[in-house]
């Protein structure tokens, strides 16, 4: 939608009405300019998610627009609580960053109001320390990066993601299932995280 008066596409919405159509009251941001528009939102469409609750998660369905286009990072209604978008299947069996809703066959979601868990191993030559620690799900690693647990100071190496294993880049905690590092001989160090610490466990 656009301004009739200046085109542009920055509107305030400052009434609505309506279900299968929707009238609104538009105000143009740059202009001033008020007017109505009707618009078809389409037909709510129950969509299947599995959303994840530290180890635990759950399959129900939200309902959604068909027409509507959802991204990774975004925000849906879940059982009435928040919880981020973190990975999208379409009905071809392929994971995307975005999808309209009538193509997609499985959203995978967080719950944005809980830290995100993340397990840590480090690897002393074949014999592993493993870590869960709560952080931020904004929170990112990155590959290259010096870190603390307790004592241990250990360089990341790489991380697995919900959708790959990554050996460059970084990665948010929200997305990412288990950090892989080394120990190092360095007294610096770009993150201390002992105080995440949930669970320590030998592998």
């Amino acid at each position: 939608m656009k301004c009739p008066v200046c085109g542009s596409n920055s509107l305030e919405v400052i009434k609505s009405k309506g279900k299968k159509s929707k009238e609104l009251l538009l105000k143009c941001e740059e202009c001033g300019n008020i007017f109505r528009e009707v618009v078809d939102v389409g037909k709510l469409v129950d969509t299947r998610v599995v959303v994840s609750e530290f180890e635990k998660s759950h399959k129900t369905f939200i309902k959604l627009y068909e027409d509507k286009t959802i991204y990774t990072g975004d925000l849906v209604d879940v059982d009435g609580r928040k919880a981020e978008i973190t990975s999208i299947e379409n009905k071809r069996g392929g994971r995307v960053s975005k999808s309209s809703v009538d193509e997609v066959e499985t959203i995978w979601a967080s719950y944005a109001d809980i830290p995100a868990r993340v397990g840590i191993s480090v690897d002393f030559g074949g014999r592993i320390l493993s870590h869960k620690v709560d952080v931020n799900p904004e929170f990112e690693f990155t590959i290259g990066e010096v870190a603390k647990i307790g004592n241990i100071i250990f360089k990341i190496n790489s991380l697995k993601t919900l959708e790959r294993k990554m050996r460059k880049g970084f990665a948010r905690a929200s997305v990412t299932k288990r950090v892989y590092g080394r120990p190092v001989d360095e007294k610096r160090f770009k993150y201390d995280l002992t105080s995440k610490v949930v669970v320590n466990e030998e592998e």
